[in-house]
């Protein structure tokens, strides 16, 4: 497990030292080291992972040798999505000093605070996730169902376990349309060659909006959610004492800060804003645990907690590797050109407008049938141009990655729904029936985005 922790750890570093200093002469160290990773990833991965890892091989693979690609370029078609891996390493990071500053703590005090309604609970534990998940990633998820926990018993719900589940993964998936933490904004970005703050404004107000309609549904759907139903909760403990107001006003001025770093040095080193956000997420956590009083902490935390998460990674670096193989085949071969080609033809043949409302639902399908929602948006982004189809770029990219949001809040093998499954040990397809009304609502506000707004 070590071993194959501290590669990982060298194809991380490959990639950012190589992208940092533009120095092509380690593309094929960086292409030996992501070859080895898949092998090494492959013995620790589940069957449904070796399956779409062999079929992206061999797809791949396939594809090089029917257009007589040389040989010696085969090896050269590896280590297309390390960037993606980089980001997902390290991001985690940012929860450390979530943990160590007690905010935790501070979010179950004010969701245990005199609350007069479950509608009320409801907009207070989406807004809240919300917050958390503009910067923590999937961190959020545990931290939001842990805090709700001691709480939704004093409140009338038909089914808290599911008030929990959907509050927590809809309030945490919504910032994944902006954060430039996010893996999705950065897959599109590096596909489409999209500047982030041009997209910025109409992605945040989406994401608000969207918060909005989960308040609107919740308030429709529920019988009981406009009753009086807060009765005094528990005595607080010795950390309730502190107030929240100041430690969650510190993770907003957090998110703040942490937007300015990385949007300053994009503009100032344009080496692409995925690699900008691996390079200043520990920086920035460290800075924030030593604000704190935590640094010994977070060297402790972070030390303790590296080898074992990359560990953990066996899927991604298995699928996400491959799966660049398969993409820089599709270039090799031109095989890109011709997925491109039928492509068009739908859109001739339905239109632009039905052609951009169709993208979101064939992401869903392909996540249904077992693909992340980061492979398949990436895929989808390598063979869609825009330039071709007649689409702008800013309006295809925000269709991708609101597409992207839909696949985390219903596909059934996504690891929002699989991480609240290992929490609630309910199966993803009930969670993905539970969100469902919520995601309609999104749904019709992310099409009226790409129609009437970009």
């Amino acid at each position: 497990m070590r071993g194959r922790a501290w590669l990982y750890v060298l194809v991380i570093i490959c990639y950012v030292i190589g992208k940092l200093g533009q120095l092509a002469a380690l593309a094929p160290m960086l292409s030996t080291l992501s070859l080895m990773a898949i092998i090494i990833s492959l013995p620790a991965v589940g069957s449904v992972t070796r399956v779409l890892t062999a079929l992206f091989l061999g797809g791949g693979t396939f594809m090089l040798y029917w257009k007589n690609v040389p040989w010696s370029q085969y090896l050269g078609a590896f280590g297309e999505m390390a960037y993606l891996l980089a980001l997902i390493a390290v991001v985690p990071i940012l929860s450390t000093p979530v943990k160590l500053g007690g905010y935790g703590g501070a979010i179950q005090t004010t969701l245990r605070g005199r609350i007069a309604s479950v509608w009320g609970l409801n907009c207070l534990a989406t807004t809240l996730a919300f917050v958390c998940g503009s910067f923590m990633s999937l961190a959020a998820v545990p931290i939001m169902i842990s805090s709700l926990g001691p709480v939704v018993g004093s409140y009338r719900l038909r089914n808290p376990v599911r008030f929990m589940a959907v509050a927590a993964a809809y309030g945490y998936v919504l910032p994944i349309l902006w954060t430039p933490v996010s893996g999705v904004v950065g897959v599109v970005l590096h596909s489409l060659h999209v500047d982030w703050l041009s997209l910025f404004p109409i992605l945040f107000v989406l994401s608000v909006a969207a918060l909005c309609s989960n308040w609107a549904i919740f308030y429709l759907l529920e019988p009981w959610g406009k009753e009086q139903a807060a009765p005094i909760t528990a005595e607080p403990t010795q950390r309730d004492t502190v107030s929240p107001v100041s430690r969650l006003l510190q993770m907003l001025l957090a998110i703040v800060l942490l937007v300015i770093a990385i949007v300053f040095l994009e503009e100032w080193l344009r080496i692409g804003l995925v690699t900008v956000v691996t390079l200043v997420t520990v920086p920035f956590a460290l800075a924030w645990s030593a604000a704190l009083g935590q640094t010994v902490g977070f060297l402790k935390e972070t030390g303790s907690q590296l080898v074992p998460g990359l560990s953990r990674m066996s899927s991604q670096f298995a699928i996400f590797l491959s799966a660049g193989y398969f993409v820089k085949a599709m270039h090799l071969s031109g095989a890109d050109h011709t997925a491109n080609i039928m492509f068009l033809s739908l859109h001739d043949a339905v239109g632009t407008q039905l052609f951009l409302i169709l993208i979101p639902i064939m992401a869903l399908i392909v996540s249904f049938l077992g693909l992340h929602p980061l492979v398949a948006i990436a895929l989808l982004g390598e063979s869609l141009k825009p330039e071709v189809l007649g689409i702008n770029p800013t309006q295809l990219a925000i269709t991708l990655i609101g597409s992207s949001v839909l696949t985390y809040m219903l596909g059934p093998f996504s690891g929002t729904l699989a991480l609240v499954q290992s929490i609630n040990q309910v199966s993803t397809f009930r969670l993905s029936l539970w969100n469902a009304p919520y995601a309609a609502g999104y749904f019709v506000l992310l099409v009226m985005t790409v129609l009437y707004v970009t």
